[in-house]
């Protein structure tokens, strides 16, 4: 439930803090007093579109902090799923004048989304203008699945389940081939690429052999010119190096005597024989670099047939190899697999046939439901002074069943004669959607829900009697949630356990909201205000008392 709501620089509330009982909470006020700005502040904490004009004027900054306790095990179950694990929530957002805003759950910064799916799981929030959850077509298969009790739900489970073991064998099929159709393409597609791959010869490092060989071709003249030019000079000619060194190693051999001298000769002589024996590597080299067009062509096809396999099949001989290894023994598997297949085809089609009589199944129990709801919401909006109402549940088969079956669902209302009945939410006016709401939430008020739920001005249209069917409905609610209610009809606020009253304060340069929490006796004040305008006499006040004996005759 919400425990306490702080609201700072929203509008006309410059600083307010609400502590709301866990019953029923009736917000009452004149016209334009704030209290819609209350609900627009708890919508703004819950993660309603953020609205600049609400900061109260002559502030930069607005904020508004909610505290949720006593969770119900349903929330609990919901917040759960979202990561939440606490008894109690804190929830916090504020938005300054450059529309940057910053949002907190427990003290902990999240983005925006999570702050909704959160709010979700705590307020139903059903204004004249808004309705979080009911006005969501895609909500309303769940909520008769929710409605539908024990049966349905081991319907939903066993077409759940069906619909896993189909997908299983679906995806065996598949990765044997599929249908015969499917296996002859595959078979047909493993092939190609085990010829191509396997004609291509491949061999790991062949493709840095020919880089080497076609970089070496590629560079064969520069490497003649260079080698000539070392030929020159270091063997031919009477001036070439080797030459030279001969002669000087002739030139010291005399002088043997000398150890050091004979020591430079032995060197030189060592030298000759290295720089002879690279003369005869050049020239090697040399020899093997006579440019062969044909050769190098043959090198350059083989290097681009290469890259053409190694691009389709992995990026990397290494890959594409592995990927030819894979290709044969899936192909081995397809070949291998007929006898499985046969079998598997049979299995999916009497699965298949299983799944199908299970959504008609689920479907008929469906109707059912949606029957069963049908007749109680009209009902309750009769009993609500809605006495033309019509409303259906239409339902219509999805070309694609899934685990939910093959229903789609869309719940539809007319609230005056005459009027086909169409989408909740391009039917009702504010005041008729808000009862059928209320109709609603006490039909659905014993399977769970947001554990808060919020009704501005409800008692819109009505008077009389059916004032005192929304109030005791609303008072039946509470049984399973907090109500907070704002309304203008005594009748409606006569069930209310905790009243607060809105008013608006005035001076010389601002104007703001204030709020107080009444008493009985201010209760009784104000519902007789309510009846007889400010003028309030003994007969009115005992009225009040009167409609209160009666809403607690009516409770007990």
């Amino acid at each position: 439930m919400l425990q306490s709501l702080s609201i700072k620089n929203v509008a006309l509330i410059t600083n307010l803090n609400i502590e709301f009982g866990e019953g029923f909470n009736v917000l009452l006020g004149e016209t334009g007093a704030g209290k819609s700005i209350i609900f627009d502040a708890l919508n703004f904490v819950l993660g309603a579109k953020a609205d600049k004009t609400l900061i109260r004027f002559g502030e930069n900054e607005m904020r508004v902090d909610a505290v949720f306790t006593n969770l119900s095990p349903h929330t609990r179950e919901n917040l759960s799923q979202l990561g939440y694990e606490d008894d109690e929530i804190g929830l916090s957002r504020t938005l300054n004048s450059e529309g940057r805003s910053v949002v907190r759950i427990n003290g902990a910064p999240v983005v925006l989304s999570v702050l909704k799916e959160v709010g979700l799981c705590l307020v139903d929030s059903y204004s004249q203008h808004e309705s979080v959850e009911l006005l969501k077509t895609k909500n309303h298969l769940s909520m008769i699945d929710k409605f539908g009790g024990d049966n349905l739900s081991n319907l939903k489970f066993e077409v759940k389940e069906t619909f896993s073991k189909l997908n299983e064998i679906i995806k065996k099929i598949d990765k044997l081939g599929g249908d015969n159709f499917e296996r002859e393409r595959k078979l047909s597609l493993l092939e190609y690429q085990i010829n191509e791959i396997e004609e291509a010869n491949l061999k790991l490092g062949e493709e840095e052999d020919l880089k080497d060989k076609i970089n070496f071709y590629q560079s064969a003249e520069k490497i003649n010119e260079a080698i000539s030019t070392c030929e020159g000079l270091l063997s031919e000619g009477i001036n070439s190096c080797i030459t030279q060194i001969q002669q000087s190693t002739s030139a010291l051999s005399g002088l043997g005597e000398f150890d050091d001298i004979e020591d430079c000769r032995k060197r030189l002589e060592s030298s000759r024989y290295e720089i002879e024996d690279v003369c005869d590597t050049l020239y090697k080299i040399k020899s093997s670099t006579d440019f062969d067009e044909r050769e190098f062509e043959k090198l350059d096809r083989r290097r681009d047939q290469i890259r053409s396999i190694i691009k389709k099949y992995g990026g990397t001989i290494e890959n594409s190899l592995e990927f030819l290894s894979q290709a044969k023994e899936e192909y081995a598997e397809i070949i291998d697999s007929e006898a499985i297949l046969v079998k598997l085809e049979k299995e999916k089609f009497l699965i298949e046939n299983k799944f199908i009589k299970l959504c008609e199944a689920l479907s008929l129990e469906r109707k059912k439901v949606a029957e069963d709801i049908k007749n109680k919401l009209l009902k309750e909006l009769y009993e609500l002074g809605m006495k033309s109402s019509k409303f259906d549940v239409e339902f219509k088969r999805l070309d694609k069943p899934s685990l939910n079956g093959f229903d789609y669902v869309e719940f539809v209302f007319s609230a005056n004669k005459g009027q086909d009945v169409k989408a909740l939410s391009k039917t009702a006016s504010g005041g008729e959607l808000s009862r059928f709401m209320l109709a609603f939430k006490n039909i659905f008020a014993s399977i769970g829900g947001a554990q808060t739920l919020i009704f501005d001005e409800i008692d819109s249209g009505i008077s009389g009697e059916t004032g005192n069917i929304v109030g005791l409905k609303l008072n039946n609610i509470k049984k399973n949630a907090q109500v907070i209610c704002i309304t203008h009809l005594p009748q409606v606020a006569s069930y209310g356990d905790d009243f607060f009253f809105v008013s608006k304060k005035e001076n010389e340069n601002t104007t703001s909201t204030e709020l107080k929490y009444l008493n009985n006796n201010e209760i009784i004040y104000n519902l007789a205000r309510m009846v007889v305008g400010d003028n309030v006499s003994e007969t009115a006040l005992k009225q009040a008392e009167e409609m209160r004996l009666k809403a607690g005759k009516c409770i007990n």
